[in-house]
C-alpha cells in the first residue's frame, strides 16, 4: 500500500504559486510538479469511493448510465490557476473527478438526490445547477462537490471529488464543444474562439433545452425557436463545423493497448496523426498509470496535438461514449442537433 499521507496544505499551496509563475526556475518548477504529482495521485482514493457509491445506485435504476472517473490534467490545473489569481490549489474542486452520464435531465436530479441523501461523504449545497441557469456559454450540467470521509483512510478526509450530472444531451453539447476546440486549438470553454463558434454553441444549447424542458440561456429566453434554427443554421453555413465534423470523426483511428475491462485507462489522442492511442492499467498498477500519465503530460507540455488524460471507465465503447472528443467524434451532437432542429424549422 503506497503512502497516503498527503503533502500539508501550505507546500501545495507553495506549489500553486509556482505553477502560476510563468518565469519559475527550475528548481522551485521541480519541486511544484512533485507536489502536484501527490496531490493529484492522493484524489484517485477518494475518487474511486465515490464511484463504487454511484454505481451501487445506478446499477439498477439507470443500467444505461455512463459513469467515468479521471484525474485533471496538468496543462488544465495550471491554465486553471493562471485564470483564477486567488485559488488555492489545496482547495480547487475538481482535481479529482466523476462523469455521470444519464438519459435525461430528470434522471440527472434524481441521481443527484440519491447521491446527496445516502453517502457517508459530505454534500456542499447547493449544487451547481446549471440546468435551471446554464452558463453564459450555455454548458448545462449539474456539479456537486463532495468531501471524503473515510473510517480506513482518515488522513484523506476532506478532500475534495467533484460529480458532474449529465443527461446525453447536454454531455453530446459538452463534448462537441471540447472536439471544436481540440481541431481550432482554442479552449472555448475557458473563453477563447471565435465570436461565431461561441454563438453557435449558445444556439445548439438553448434548442437541447427547449427539448428537455428546461430553462433556457437568458438571452435566447424569449426568441422564437424558428428563429434560433435559421441563426444556427446560417452559422454552419460559416463554419462548415457540422462537415468537418463528419469527416473527422471517420479519419481517427483508435488503437487500443489495453486488455479487457481495465481498471484505468491513459487516453492519447494525436491530431497530426488522427490517432487515440488507449493502453490499460489494472487496479494494481495505478501508481505506474499515474507517474507514466505525469511524464507523458511533461513530454509534451508544449506540443498542442497531443492530450492525454488518466480515466478509469472500461471497454472501448464505453470510454468513446465517455470521452468522444478523444476520438473527435461529436456525431452524437449533430444527430440531436438535426433532429430538434427539424422540429422547430420553419
Amino acid at each position: 500500500m503506497p503512502n497516503l499521507m498527503p503533502p500539508s496544505r501550505t507546500s501545495v499551496d507553495k506549489a500553486g504559486r509556482i505553477l502560476r509563475r510563468v518565469n519559475a526556475q527550475s528548481e522551485d518548477f521541480d519541486f511544484a510538479l512533485d507536489i502536484l504529482s501527490q496531490w493529484r495521485s492522493l484524489h484517485s482514493y477518494p475518487v474511486n469511493a465515490m464511484k463504487v457509491l454511484i454505481r451501487r445506485h445506478t446499477a439498477k435504476a439507470y443500467p444505461e448510465a455512463i459513469v467515468a472517473q479521471r484525474l485533471k490534467r496538468f496543462a488544465s490545473i495550471v491554465d486553471k490557476l493562471g485564470r483564477y489569481p486567488s485559488m488555492s490549489l489545496a482547495k480547487m474542486q475538481a482535481i479529482g473527478g466523476l462523469r455521470v452520464v444519464l438519459s435525461t435531465a430528470d434522471d440527472v436530479y434524481n441521481l443527484h438526490n440519491t447521491l446527496v441523501c445516502n453517502s457517508s461523504h459530505q454534500a456542499r449545497l447547493p449544487a451547481a445547477d446549471y440546468i435551471f441557469k446554464p452558463k453564459a456559454d450555455g454548458y448545462r450540467s449539474v456539479h456537486q462537490v463532495f468531501r471524503y470521509k473515510s473510517r480506513s483512510h482518515p488522513e484523506l478526509d476532506g478532500m475534495r471529488v467533484e460529480v458532474q450530472i449529465r443527461s446525453k444531451l447536454q454531455h453530446a453539447w459538452a463534448t462537441a464543444v471540447e472536439t471544436l476546440g481540440v481541431i481550432t486549438k482554442m479552449s472555448l470553454k475557458t473563453g477563447q474562439g471565435s465570436d461565431e463558434a461561441k454563438a453557435y454553441f449558445r444556439l445548439a444549447s438553448a434548442l437541447f433545452s427547449l427539448d428537455e424542458n428546461s430553462p433556457v440561456l437568458e438571452e435566447y429566453k424569449d426568441a422564437a425557436p424558428g428563429l434560433l434554427v435559421e441563426e444556427l443554421d446560417a452559422l454552419d453555413a460559416s463554419l462548415q463545423f457540422s462537415g468537418k465534423i463528419r469527416m473527422l470523426a471517420k479519419s481517427i483511428k483508435a488503437i487500443d493497448t489495453s486488455f479487457r475491462k481495465s481498471a484505468y485507462q491513459l487516453l492519447e489522442l494525436d491530431t497530426r496523426r488522427n490517432r487515440a492511442n488507449i493502453v490499460g492499467f489494472s487496479k494494481q498498477q495505478l501508481d505506474y498509470a499515474e507517474q507514466l500519465y505525469l511524464s507523458r503530460e511533461q513530454d509534451n507540455r508544449n506540443n498542442g496535438h497531443i492530450s492525454v488524460v488518466l480515466i478509469g471507465v472500461g471497454e472501448l465503447n464505453a470510454i468513446k461514449a465517455a470521452y468522444p472528443n478523444y476520438f473527435l467524434d461529436a456525431n452524437l451532437f449533430l444527430d440531436n442537433l438535426e433532429r430538434v432542429s427539424k422540429i422547430y424549422r420553419k
